[in-house]
């Protein structure tokens, strides 16, 4: 179908709208969401013991919009992390190959997914997405790391992208990390995930510069990096787990690194 504002299910191609705001769009990607939640919460549990933390800090955190930003570990870290501010719903970020992929495209851009191209022509058009994603739902969710370093629990560099657009727009910053340890399950050695969720973090004022702003949110990122580092330390996690970058899988997230 095509990639317009007013269709119901669509397969995403290169050009396209980066984010869909129709009203029946948008109730049928709240559906699909909680479906695949209710469905995500037993597995979760099963799979991994998920548990979250830190679930009051979000009623203590600032009104308005919020930007999340997670450390990514595990390939289904997009479920436990939404789990853990379930019920607020949040749009989040991916690599637009990934929407580009047959059926698997169309499903995560219901979930909330909003694609980066890599071309930058359309940066205008990121930023405008950003902007819509917080005026429609209020919350955004970014990876800062780029991608999925499986099992990793010494976070990668951060890019800017997430905290420029939080001092664009003024939305808080609330970080959340992935902590990961192993357990005995009927002698089996077995990965527990648990989601620690952070204080609120405010962004430095917007300057009105792109590129006095862009500093700043590399300051930003560095400094809730070293947070979320932090907590995953305190918390136990096991460093000794890493298995590297997630393998590209053609078609999916085959972007070069």
């Amino acid at each position: 179908m095509e990639g317009q504002d007013g269709a119901l299910a669509m397969r995403y191609k290169r050009g396209d709208k980066l984010i869909l705001t129709a009203r029946p769009y948008k109730l049928l990607c709240t559906v699909t969401t909680w479906f695949v939640e209710l469905i995500g919460w037993p597995v979760m549990r099963l799979l991994y013991g998920y548990k979250a933390f830190g679930r009051t800090r979000l009623y203590r955190a600032p009104e308005g919009p919020r930007i999340y930003v997670s450390n990514h570990a595990i390939p289904l870290d997009p479920l436990l992390h939404s789990l853990s501010f379930l019920p607020e719903l949040s749009y989040f970020t991916l690599l637009e190959e990934t929407v580009l992929t047959p059926v698997l495209g169309t499903l995560v851009r219901l979930l909330g997914g909003i694609p980066i191209p890599a071309d930058p022509r359309r940066i205008k058009d990121i930023e405008e997405a950003m902007a819509q994603a917080l005026k429609s739902r209020e919350r955004l969710h970014f990876y800062p790391e780029g991608e999925c370093f499986l099992l990793n629990q010494e976070i990668q560099d951060f890019k800017a992208g997430a905290f420029y657009y939080a001092i664009r727009t003024q939305a808080c910053v609330v970080p959340m990390v992935t902590v990961l340890r192993t357990r005995l399950f009927l002698g089996c050695r077995r990965i527990k995930a648990e989601v620690h969720i952070l204080d609120a973090q405010i962004p430095p004022p917007a300057s009105g510069r792109a590129i006095t702003d862009l500093h700043a949110a590399i300051e930003f990122a560095s400094r809730v990096k070293g947070l979320m580092q932090d907590a995953i330390d305190s918390a136990g996690g096991d460093k000794s787990l890493y298995r590297g970058p997630m393998p590209r899988i053609k078609g999916v997230n085959d972007r070069n690194r």
